[in-house]
């Protein structure tokens, strides 16, 4: 009883938000502006440059993300390094630039009082970064060092195997941050030249603005700002889903301590309307590996599943072991319980009060709101993100069993010791 009456508050507070919402969006020269006004004292800014990794080739690996990174890093025509590093310093704004899958951006926070500063800072990333080639040295190491880090990490490792292996064969296998040799090879000029050619493009760009902050006062702002930028020619990159319709297996053989394995399967796309039904399963299903792996058999620590955002999505489940084929049994098992059973009522009303409270309530930030509007732009529209608690809400048992047509073939990502992966192998093929 307890549990209905918190889903139905959690529920009412969902529907509430959904009613009220006030995000819109509005063309200022040539430049989509997407705005949500809040009563918070925090205003936080992105630009947002759509493509991603389809936006340069797999021998140029790194290269936006270092374009996006080094705008607000590098210094700009204004504000050299330190001037940059002070003015954030001194009135609490925060910067940053990067790039993924999908799209890259520059972002920045501050409080309402000192906008002017913020905005100062982030337009001058935006139009005027000059990649000063010393800086731009500095901020190349500290990338190379990352990407070591990331390599010399299990988790890190596992989940970018997972992505590339999921989707060999399409622009997907290319790592956003680079590789040791692609980024080694970027040069300032190379990077200066591809932001100002290839990213700063109206046509590519827009932007997302939270916070306390008038309509007229910002309108006013972009015009002044970005009016001028050049509008080119573009056309989203077409992307096809990849179907997995048979089981696969990929082994990186590493002397570690425990063994890492994902399972990835095909996921609906924001814009389906099985998405929300599909990761409210996701959902239900990490607690019942987590039961089942951890609580009852303790083969794993924290096993989990979980679906990505991205155009080409996935859903994935993971787990870290010293007995990989006891493991992949039970994921098996449950995959196969759970397509042929579904999930009940009772499990239906669980996901959605732990759905609304931890995406939603939860999402106090203006950076989250900001992040979630953003990237169901670049996926389709910033309307999917407004609309998400209403959905939740509608979701049937029905839905979200129904969603679960999308778990077919099964791509297995493995890292560790080799010998315990054959033995386990005729589990991951199912032969």
């Amino acid at each position: 009883m307890k549990r209905i009456l918190l889903y139905l508050i959690f529920s009412a507070l969902a529907t509430a938000t959904f009613a009220q919402s006030s995000t819109t969006s509005f063309d200022v020269d040539g430049i989509k502006v997407i705005w949500k006004p809040t009563a918070k004292d925090i205003i936080h800014v992105t630009m947002y440059y759509r493509g991603g990794v389809s936006n340069y080739p797999a021998s140029k690996a790194g290269i936006e993300n270092l374009a996006l990174a080094g705008a607000v890093e590098c210094g700009t025509k204004k504000f050299n390094k330190d001037a940059f590093k002070d003015t954030e310093d001194a009135y609490g704004i925060a910067t940053g630039g990067s790039s993924n899958y999908d799209f890259g951006n520059i972002s920045m926070n501050c409080i309402s009082k000192y906008f002017g500063q913020g905005w100062d800072l982030f337009t001058e990333a935006v139009r005027n970064p000059i990649y000063d080639p010393k800086e731009f040295g500095f901020l190349k190491e500290k990338v190379l060092s990352g990407i070591k880090e990331s390599a010399a990490n299990p988790d890190n490792f596992i989940e970018e195997f997972t992505v590339k292996n999921a989707f060999e064969g399409t622009k997907y296998t290319t790592k956003p941050q680079g590789e040791e040799e692609t980024v080694t090879a970027l040069t300032d000029r190379q990077v200066k030249d591809y932001y100002f050619s290839t990213l700063l493009n109206k046509n590519r760009m827009f932007i997302v603005v939270v916070g306390k902050l008038a309509k007229e006062d910002l309108i006013n702002r972009v015009r002044k700002s970005f009016a001028s930028i050049p509008a080119k020619p573009f056309s989203a990159p077409s992307i096809n889903p990849v179907a997995f319709t048979a089981n696969a297996t990929a082994v990186e053989e590493r002397q570690l301590a425990t063994n890492y394995i994902t399972g990835a399967f095909n996921s609906p796309s924001m814009e389906s309307k099985d998405y929300v039904p599909f990761k409210l399963a996701i959902s239900l299903f990490s607690t019942r590996l987590f039961r089942e792996i951890r609580t009852k058999r303790n083969l794993s620590y924290a096993p989990y599943a979980y679906s990505t955002n991205n155009k080409l999505a996935l859903g994935i489940m993971y787990v870290s072991t010293t007995d990989p084929k006891a493991s992949a049994e039970v994921m098996v098992d449950e995959v196969k319980r759970l397509k042929q059973q579904g999930f009940v009522e009772g499990e239906l009303q669980d996901a959605k009060s732990t759905f609304i409270t931890n995406n939603y309530l939860k999402e106090e930030s203006t950076s989250a709101i900001a992040s979630s509007l953003g990237n169901a732009e670049v996926l389709g529209s910033w309307k999917l993100a407004d609309e998400m608690p209403d959905k939740v809400n509608k979701t049937t048992l029905k839905d979200l069993n129904n969603s679960l047509q999308y778990i077919k073939g099964i791509k297995w990502s493995y890292l560790g010791d080799k010998k315990l992966f054959e033995e386990a192998l005729s589990v991951f093929t199912g032969k």
